[in-house]
C-alpha cells in the first residue's frame, strides 16, 4: 500500500513538472506571429527608399561615363555588380545635372561636370533588377525561394514609380538643375552606352 502511494505521489510530481514546462499560446497570437515573420517585400522596399538611399554609396556620373566609355568590360568587372553568370552589370551613380529635354519615356540630362556628357532618367518603363542588384539591398542566399527575391525587385520598381518618378514628372521642366542618384544596368557584351537610363532613387531640385 505504501509503495503504491509512493508511486502515485511520484507520478503527480512528474506530471506537475511537465505541465509547467509546456507553453500554451492562444491560436490567434500564434497565427499573428507567423504572419509577422512572413517576408514582406513592399515593407522592405519602402524602408529602403525612405531611409537608406541617402547614404547609399554611388559613383560620380561623369567619372562613370568617362571610365566605362574607355573600356566597358574592364570597368564592369572592376566596379559593377551582377547576379550569377549574367553579362549585365549594375551600378549606382549620382551627380548634378541640367535638364535638356522632356522626352516621352525619359528626361534627358546634361552633366554639370562635363556638359558634353548626357544621360537619361527613366520616367516610364521602370522594371528589371537594377535597383536590387546595384544597391545590394538583399542577397539571394538570404531568401527561402527565388519568388520572394524577385518580388523584392517588383516592389522596389513599383515604389520608385509611385513615390519618385510620378512627382518628378509633374514638376520637372527644361532648364531645371538637379541632383540625382540612381541605378542603371550595362550589358558588357552589348553595352549601347548611348541608351543608358538611370532608374532614380533620389532626385533633388537645385533651382
Amino acid at each position: 500500500m505504501k509503495r503504491t502511494l509512493k508511486y502515485i505521489v511520484l507520478a503527480l510530481v512528474v506530471g506537475v513538472s511537465l505541465y509547467g514546462s509546456v507553453y500554451f499560446e492562444p491560436l490567434d497570437e500564434f497565427k499573428k506571429a507567423q504572419n509577422n515573420s512572413v517576408f514582406n517585400a513592399k515593407t522592405l522596399a519602402t524602408d529602403f527608399l525612405s531611409n537608406k538611399t541617402q547614404a547609399l554609396p554611388a559613383i560620380n556620373a561623369s567619372e562613370f561615363l568617362t571610365a566605362i566609355t574607355e573600356n566597358v568590360k574592364e570597368y564592369c568587372l572592376a566596379k559593377g555588380k551582377k547576379l550569377g553568370i549574367s553579362d549585365e552589370y549594375n551600378f549606382i551613380i549620382d551627380g548634378n545635372a541640367t535638364v535638356l529635354a522632356i522626352e516621352e519615356e525619359n528626361v534627358l540630362l546634361s552633366l554639370d561636370e562635363n556638359s558634353a556628357q548626357q544621360i537619361r532618367i527613366a520616367t516610364d518603363f521602370i522594371f528589371g533588377n537594377a535597383i536590387r542588384d546595384a544597391s545590394a539591398i538583399a542577397d539571394i542566399g538570404d531568401f527561402q525561394n527565388t519568388m520572394d527575391f524577385n518580388t523584392l525587385s517588383v516592389e522596389l520598381n513599383n515604389t520608385v514609380r509611385e513615390t519618385i518618378v510620378l512627382p518628378f514628372k509633374k514638376q520637372v521642366k527644361e532648364g531645371d538643375k538637379l541632383y540625382f542618384k540612381g541605378a542603371l544596368k550595362v550589358n558588357a557584351k552589348h553595352p549601347k552606352l548611348e541608351e543608358l537610363k538611370v532608374i532614380p532613387l533620389l532626385i533633388k531640385f537645385n533651382n
